[in-house]
């Protein structure tokens, strides 16, 4: 088992940086292109990328402007029961992302899913940063 860490900082205010991870349209602009999510603990959001890969997460943890937490309850076999974690920390000029991706089962594909993530969490922050203006 591994887990993928990052921290960024993004010039932007956390509900900005809330609201990229939980509305279903801003997901789709930089996590997975087709989303299906109401930000409501409990709930399963579902994203579908490219090649029929599919995963469905449980959304464990929300409260606004500070935390998410998805449970990996469904898709990628390396992936299932895995927990994602986005804790947003206010600084003067914007936000700081703490990211992590626990329980992880294959190390075989821990730098595709390492670089992965580092280009999620970009996106993220060109996205936020653009809405923000």
């Amino acid at each position: 088992m591994y887990t993928v860490s990052n921290e960024i900082e993004i010039v932007a205010p956390a509900r900005t940086v809330f609201d990229a991870l939980t509305n279903q349209e801003l997901l789709s602009q930089w996590f997975a292109p087709q989303v299906i999510t109401v930000p409501v603990e409990e709930t399963i959001a579902a994203f579908a990328f490219e090649f029929d890969l599919n995963f469905k997460m449980k959304i464990v943890s929300l409260k606004r402007n500070e935390l998410l937490q998805w449970l990996c309850v469904d898709g990628y076999i390396d992936w299932l029961d895995s927990e994602v974690t986005f804790r947003l920390e206010p600084k003067s000029n914007g936000t700081k992302v703490i990211f992590k991706h626990s329980n992880l089962s294959n190390d075989d594909k821990k730098e595709k899913t390492i670089s992965s993530w580092n280009g999620y969490l970009q996106k993220l922050k060109k996205l936020c940063e653009q809405e923000s203006i």
